[in-house]
């Protein structure tokens, strides 16, 4: 059974991610592939985390970052005003790329396709399904658990979100790292209590 990440789960309020322009039908982000699981204001204490299917029932995490397991159902389907279309990656943070790779392995049977070195920071990519999961390793980080840091959201059109957004929510499109496509920062007076992006959809 292949394994998917089916959500990601982070704190925030509904209002937050309405305020940027997604759809929220109870508590989840519908999405292409993977979405977003509102887990509201740290509801029960948990990290932000993931939700996979087609892994065994007894995963818990992965290098510290919470898993749940579960079931899929039948896609919930939105158009949501702000464009958003699927999500590109989303990255956990680590001080040891190969242990936080190496539990993503094994969780997921996902392989490390490549590894990445800029300057004192290392990113190893897996791919997951359809979603990109990416594990950045950060020099000067105290030792322990890895955690999930934030993610990137694909929208259709990325001058018209940044333009209806405005400055205060979003900060200007820029090059990104993927070859001629562009990144936005959602800025943290929006109220996602992960760092979150939007990012021009691939051609």
């Amino acid at each position: 059974m292949t394994t998917h990440v089916e959500w990601i789960s982070v704190g925030g309020s509904v209002d937050a991610w309405t305020g940027l322009g997604f759809v929220v039908v109870d508590g989840l982000v519908p999405l292409h592939g993977t979405g977003v699981r509102i887990e509201q204001d740290g509801d029960d204490g948990r990290l932000p985390g993931l939700s996979l299917s087609g892994v065994d029932e007894a995963a818990n995490d992965i290098d510290g970052v919470p898993v749940s397991v579960f079931v899929p159902t039948p896609p919930v389907l939105a158009i949501h005003p702000i464009g958003a279309i699927d999500i590109d990656h989303v990255v956990l943070v680590t001080d040891s790329l190969e242990r936080t790779c190496g539990a993503v392995s094994d969780v997921t049977g996902a392989p490390l396709k490549r590894v990445r070195e800029a300057g004192d920071v290392r990113q190893g990519f897996h791919r997951v399904g359809r979603l990109i999961v990416e594990v950045v390793e950060r020099t000067g980080l105290v030792e322990g658990p890895a955690w999930l840091w934030g993610l990137v959201v694909n929208v259709d059109d990325l001058d018209a979100a940044v333009a209806t957004l405005g400055p205060d929510l979003v900060g200007p499109a820029r090059p990104a790292v993927q070859s001629a496509r562009s990144i936005a920062t959602v800025r943290a007076e929006a109220g996602i209590p992960v760092a979150l992006a939007l990012m021009s959809r691939a051609n």
